[in-house]
């Protein structure tokens, strides 16, 4: 009986397998189509200060990864991935005026080093939960702020800090192959997917599974075997790391940084928004990441004030948490199930009705 069985549960999965497969394949190749058409349309559909803004958008969407990522997959919220930028351009700045070394190497050990204080972030989730974790977060990227102010970002200044407050200033520079605004703007868009590519190879693999364990229940997942301080540390480093690129993509971007890009309203706005266009998916992160830097500019070329777009950052966040706690994406994806139940029904009853 037991070989019956064995067998019954593997017919279907043989059969039916080369559908699926089919259709994963068909959906990347309609995203890498995707790409490369917004890789081509952006810089020459758009001008110099909106390429900027693109770029910019796509930054802070690795940053909203970490986010989404979090919230969604282990319901942790961390109010400091911005802050975490924050450190990740820190480190790309003092390692590309203090060592010259190239630029993509830069980039991997300045989100190694900032997933370093990622590990040390998520001392904290071990013991805390909801609300008390959140205010730690927030504490956390005041911490950063307030150092971030103190110190200054390295600008070619002597002694550890790399920081001067005159004479000539240096500017990290960009790789060969993305000197231009548009040359960088499709990088960071592929380094953007390959960090969205590397948090959907975590989802469907062993930490994927431990961390929905986790989710459902910690009991269970202690019971199972599963190491939940490992695995729980595990995600805040990969949070971090992808804050950790972004920091120093950013930097590359702009050359230079200063600490009013990373303010502690900053970490809680990128949270709301996350939230607004829906954690659970990664449609919903670069909806934030949208919301978050290209909105503000889109308001600000008409002469509106990008206070405005905090207020409804904080509007937004409201109806969220009330009405569609699942965020745009959440809303979207209902509505289209929805809808796609009625037509089978229709389709049912017109069958039934031809017999």
């Amino acid at each position: 009986m037991t070989a019956t069985t064995q067998s019954d549960s593997v017919v279907p999965i043989i059969a039916h397998g080369r559908a699926p497969a089919r259709v994963a394949v068909a959906q990347v190749g309609l995203f890498l189509l995707l790409v490369l058409a917004v890789a081509w349309w952006v810089p020459n559909q758009f001008g110099a200060k909106w390429v900027s803004t693109w770029t910019t958008t796509l930054v802070f969407a690795m940053a909203a990864a970490g986010i989404g990522f979090l919230y969604s997959r282990l319901g942790l919220a961390s109010l400091a991935q911005v802050a975490l930028v924050g450190v990740g351009g820190w480190v790309a700045l003092r390692l590309e005026f203090g060592t010259g070394l190239p630029f993509f190497v830069i980039v991997l050990l300045s989100a190694t080093i900032t997933a370093g204080i990622g590990a040390l972030l998520s001392l904290p989730a071990l013991r805390l939960r909801g609300l008390y974790l959140t205010v730690m977060t927030l504490m956390m990227a005041a911490g950063f702020d307030e150092i971030f102010n103190a110190t200054g970002f390295p600008n070619g200044g002597s002694g550890f800090l790399g920081y001067q407050a005159s004479g000539e200033l240096q500017r990290m520079n960009r790789p060969s192959i993305a000197e231009s605004d548009a040359a960088y703007f499709r990088l960071v868009l592929v380094v953007a997917v390959v960090m969205f590519a590397f948090v959907w190879l975590h989802e469907r693999t062993k930490p994927g599974r431990a961390w929905h364990l986790i989710a459902q229940s910690e009991g269970a997942a202690y019971s199972s075997g599963i190491d939940v301080v490992m695995y729980k540390t595990w995600a805040f480093v990969l949070a971090a790391f992808l804050s950790g690129v972004a920091g120093a993509m950013f930097a590359g971007q702009l050359g230079q940084l200063g600490p009013s890009s990373f303010e502690t309203i900053d970490s809680l706005i990128l949270f709301a928004l996350v939230l607004v266009g829906g954690a659970y998916h990664w449609t919903g992160w670069l909806i934030g990441a949208v919301l978050f830097k290209a909105f503000p500019a889109f308001l600000d070329d008409r002469g509106l004030s990008g206070d405005i777009a905090t207020m409804i950052a904080g509007a937004a966040a409201i109806v969220n948490l009330i009405a569609a706690p699942r965020g745009i994406v959440g809303e979207v994806m209902k509505a289209s199930a929805g809808l796609r139940g009625r037509r089978r029904r229709g389709a049912r009853d017109d069958t039934g009705v031809e017999e």
